[in-house]
């Protein structure tokens, strides 16, 4: 996933078009682009596949890389042991991979809230996302998104030079996201309040509209289920963004940071359980016909 995120570097440096370029002419050269980096993967993979003697090994071997996810739960630990340290700019520093806003403005607190937004997000989207299309589809369809999800990161449509470029791969991880997002959101309710899920339900509902971005609904869900405050405005670059201020019983801090942890282990034990039913209605189905 790592040489996935290097390759659309380097991609983008190749293939974006000048600023002067029509926003059109980004786009195509963006679809392009993630094209010729994930198309060529899967069909070299799914040769290979044929030759295996065990192709259900293979296939764990290919989820087990779609769903890393190791490095982001170490760079939080590592960004709460330098807030418990009390060596605040260690722990802006150690933030700033997991991230794409300014964390040099952030305060103690601000860098707690930021890294439990980050881990929850990039949990969901790397790890929650990409179980959903193995059991549904199986695993080139869950390497896919993994890669597009990889690409999504490298040309980020909050950076102006990849606002049109990153469109289509943001899109399509938009997608492929939707139904995940909302099955994950409430199973992170469930982990954190139990039946609290109803009381959430009857104010908020999951998403308060069909267009409700993916981000909003898990933050929320995540406030809810760890009952802590989240979101807020935040700098990209020397631009100030608005979000919605979740408010719950207090600010997170260092020391609240592995309840974060506690919560996302919850919903994998619960995920994994839906999945599992998920995929034992879709066999029984497949009999059926």
């Amino acid at each position: 996933m790592a040489f996935v995120n290097f390759l659309g570097q380097r991609m983008a440096i190749k293939v974006l078009p000048a600023k002067s370029a029509s926003s059109q002419q980004h786009i195509i050269s963006g679809a392009l682009g993630a094209f010729l980096i994930i198309v060529p993967f899967l069909v070299i993979l799914v040769i290979f596949r044929e030759f295996v003697y065990y192709p259900q090994l293979f296939d764990a071997l290919l989820l087990y890389i779609s769903i890393q996810f190791s490095r982001n739960s170490a760079r939080f630990l590592q960004v709460r042991k330098a807030l418990l340290l009390e060596k605040k700019t260690l722990a802006r520093e150690l933030l700033q991979p997991m991230v794409l806003r300014d964390t040099k403005v952030l305060s103690t607190i601000g860098v707690s809230k930021a890294a439990i937004e980050a881990v929850s997000l990039r949990y969901y989207y790397q790890l929650g996302v990409t179980l959903f299309w193995f059991a549904l589809l199986g695993p080139f369809a869950a390497l896919s998104y993994r890669c597009c999800y990889e690409l999504h990161h490298s040309w980020n449509t909050k950076v102006v030079k990849y606002r049109y470029f990153g469109l289509v791969v943001a899109k399509i991880c938009s997608f492929l996201q939707w139904l995940p997002v909302r099955l994950l959101a409430v199973l992170a309710i469930i982990s954190g309040r139990g039946f609290g899920l109803f009381i959430y339900l009857k104010k908020h509902r999951i998403s308060r509209s069909f267009r409700e971005t993916k981000g909003a609904i898990l933050l929320r869900a995540s406030h809810f289920a760890l009952n802590t405050h989240l979101s807020g405005a935040l700098y990209y670059g020397k631009t100030k963004y608005r979000r919605s201020n979740y408010l719950g019983r207090a600010e997170p801090n260092a020391s609240f940071m592995p309840m974060a942890i506690s919560i996302l282990n919850r919903v994998t034990i619960l995920y994994i359980f839906v999945l599992l039913l998920l995929c034992v209605i879709i066999q029984t189905i497949t009999l059926v016909i």
